[in-house]
């Protein structure tokens, strides 16, 4: 039973006062049966070995259970020791069906073909990325399945073409002062007497960029803004919204931005059961429409990356707002094992253990 606790090695350690090495290596090949042939085995069967020009290649399988399959599953990718993992969860239960050293389209169809085939028509949603490569997964192996483009990222690509936008402004503002700076020691150059010195001078001799009514400079409002392209403007409270109205005053671009993103956030949020059937489409269809006379290039490149996906985005609202939410919480599972196991170098151990946490 303690196997299946992902507990952090270290913590135990300092606890009895054993060296970290020899506990591992106890817990390793004494406490589990992982040096058996039986535990190499069961951790090794569902492996596959692939033969190309380039040699042979080995995709690990750690995590293979068709129990775990159900009618709403989830994909995401996930990064261990230097490689690309794929994820797939049942999005009820939070469970593992499948675990894949590969993000592939033709070698996760290799790895999904262990399934039988009535096992994968179960599958009657899937949540996942905007990445094509999953695109194409689902619909060579899940052809029945709707696709829902997870919102939170969809989201988060929004707000990423705002912080793009505020590190333009933000560069294009230290490019005027270092260029206000030249010009300065140049005039200061051309007009200084050295016959006066102190406050008799005509002009400083060092620079000071311009400041704002709160005592910052333009670069320093733009750096101390991140945040507020991030939290929903509902939930500013009185610094930032003074912070965001000084901001806007000076980057009129950016608050067009910002407002357009929110309006798209908003357009996310749980619609009335009353409302009409096509409302959420009209809605998103305005929405395009306007970001099309929109001059910068962030949020035409972000309107496009909505119009390639719309009908999969739109998915989310004709089919109960189902996310990829659980599929981040396995991620995040992952992760923590990665911490409590003091790394993954010892990679065949860490699918070991893996396997009995998830």
């Amino acid at each position: 039973m303690v196997c299946k606790c992902p507990f952090d090695i270290s913590v135990i350690c300092k606890v009895l006062g054993l060296s970290y090495d020899k506990f591992y290596r106890w817990f390793k090949e004494c406490l589990t049966d992982f040096s058996t042939q039986g535990g190499q085995e069961k951790l090794h069967q569902y492996d596959i070995e692939l033969t190309s020009s380039n040699g042979k290649k080995i995709i690990q399988v750690p995590i293979f259970r068709p129990e775990h399959f159900d009618s709403h599953m989830a994909i995401d990718e996930k990064h261990i020791n230097g490689e690309f993992y794929t994820v797939i969860t049942n999005s009820s239960t939070g469970k593992v069906a499948l675990l894949c050293s590969t993000i592939k389209a033709s070698e996760l169809k290799i790895c999904l073909a262990k399934f039988e085939i009535k096992i994968l028509a179960k599958v009657e949603y899937v949540t996942l990325d905007l990445s094509p490569t999953f695109e194409k997964v689902v619909n060579e192996n899940f052809p029945k399945a709707i696709q829902i483009v997870d919102k939170f990222l969809v989201v988060k690509n929004g707000i990423e073409y705002l912080q793009a936008i505020r590190i333009r402004l933000k560069q294009q503002e230290l490019k005027n002062q270092r260029e206000e700076q030249t010009a300065h020691d140049i005039r200061y150059k051309e007009i200084k007497d050295t016959r006066f010195i102190g406050p008799k001078m005509i002009i400083s001799k060092t620079y000071y960029p311009k400041k704002l009514s709160n005592g910052e400079t333009l670069p320093e409002l733009l750096s101390r803004s991140r945040y507020l392209m991030v939290i929903d403007p509902q939930k500013w409270n009185e610094n930032q919204a003074k912070r965001a109205k000084l901001l806007f005053e000076n980057f009129p671009e950016l608050k067009q931005a910002v407002d357009e993103i929110n309006c798209f956030r908003n357009w996310y949020k749980p619609k009335p059961s009353e409302n009409e059937p096509f409302e959420n489409e009209r809605t998103l269809g305005n929405w395009i429409d306007q970001i099309e006379n929109n001059v910068t290039n962030e949020m035409k490149n972000f309107r496009n990356l909505v119009v390639n996906h719309e009908q999969r985005i739109l998915n989310y609202h004709r089919h109960g707002n189902k996310t990829n939410a659980i599929a981040e919480s396995v991620n995040a599972k992952i992760k923590e094992a990665i911490r409590k196991n003091n790394g993954s170098r010892d990679l065949d151990f860490f699918h070991f253990r893996l396997g009995m946490i998830i």
